[in-house]
């Protein structure tokens, strides 16, 4: 446990020590790849309980639609794609303009 702990330690200090460009890339790339792969999965999931089960099948089903959804240049699929880091970037606002009042 404490290797872990010293791998997720020493993975912080390196993100947050990287220069401004390589900082935004790296923060712009994870959040693509959260928008890629875990935000299908999180918009499924509730659904699922809430709306009852996809209806073109399951969750495999709703990331090749997504995927596919992507290719063809659909809006809601781009949103979905770009949210994660729109969210981060209106985090990230909000915190300078407290920090400045």
């Amino acid at each position: 446990m404490a290797t872990l702990f010293n791998w997720f330690v020493r993975a912080h200090a390196y993100y947050f020590s990287l220069p401004r460009f390589n900082f935004e890339a790296m923060t712009l790339g994870f959040a693509l790849l959260f928008g890629l792969l875990v935000m299908p999965a999180l918009i499924y999931l509730p659904g699922f309980y809430v709306l009852k089960p996809y209806a073109n099948g399951g969750i495999v089903a709703l990331y090749f639609d997504y995927y596919k959804g992507l290719f063809e240049l659909r809006q809601s699929c781009w949103i979905v794609l770009a949210g994660p880091f729109a969210f981060l970037s209106l985090v990230r606002i909000f915190r300078l303009i407290l920090r400045k009042i």
